[in-house]
């Protein structure tokens, strides 16, 4: 499966970054990290980047010789990280160059959604999340991400499911549309029937969007488009 994108993230805490690392990798990224200036090079001579996640203070190079190096070079997005919330570094970042500037404090799950964010603004990441009324669905990692900060795994025939309804949005699907779209594949879909499949997967997503019709089918129907 392609990767949604290759990301460095140049920091000198490694216990810091391994948590970002591994939150990116496990929804689809490359995510490697970096120890500072010189590690950076290397990685990025093996593999240009699609986005870096700069910290500002590091040993040797500085991040903001290192941004400016970067933005001199390329076109990378550059998402700047900070242990304070300092105005003039904001200021002087952007000045030379970076697309968004966040606390070091960021959730990995933030820090995640603004990397999307900025690859699709600029061209080059992938729209797969899909938003309901109390969840988003990231459909490469398979996860419901609940606005609680929950968050819980769809099996391979609810994501096929999910699918169907995507592609077909406020189109009646039968149960026979349904079954030949998304027929019940995995160890988890212990009834293959098409009605306790679609229950589960509006339990989930905790939506009202995906509607029943009596006697026909269903209708995905979504209020945000």
């Amino acid at each position: 499966m392609a990767s949604r994108g290759r990301i460095i993230i140049v920091d000198d805490e490694p216990e810091l970054i391994a948590a970002f690392v591994e939150f990116l990798n496990d929804r689809g990224f490359d995510a490697v990290p970096a120890a500072g200036a010189y590690a950076y090079d290397a990685l990025a001579t093996a593999g240009k980047p699609d986005l870096v996640v700069l910290d500002l203070q590091m040993p040797g190079e500085s991040g903001r010789d290192l941004l400016l190096r970067i933005r001199t070079a390329h076109d990378i997005p550059v998402i700047v990280m900070t242990g304070a919330n300092d105005l003039l570094d904001r200021v002087l970042c952007l000045e030379l160059g970076a697309d968004d500037f966040v606390e070091k404090r960021i959730t990995p799950r933030e820090l995640t959604a603004r990397i999307q964010g900025l690859l699709e603004r600029r061209g080059s990441g992938r729209r797969d999340i899909v938003r309901f009324e109390r969840t988003t669905v990231d459909l490469r990692a398979a996860l419901v991400m609940h606005n609680d900060g929950t968050e819980e795994r769809l099996g391979i025939s609810e994501i096929m499911l999910l699918k169907a309804f995507l592609a077909n949005p406020r189109k009646l699907l039968t149960r026979d549309d349904i079954l030949d779209l998304a027929p019940a594949l995995d160890r988890d879909a212990l009834d293959r029937s098409v009605d306790p499949r679609v229950a589960r997967l509006k339990r989930k997503l905790a939506t009202e969007w995906i509607e029943t019709r009596r006697g026909q089918g269903y209708v995905y129907a979504p209020q945000n488009s």
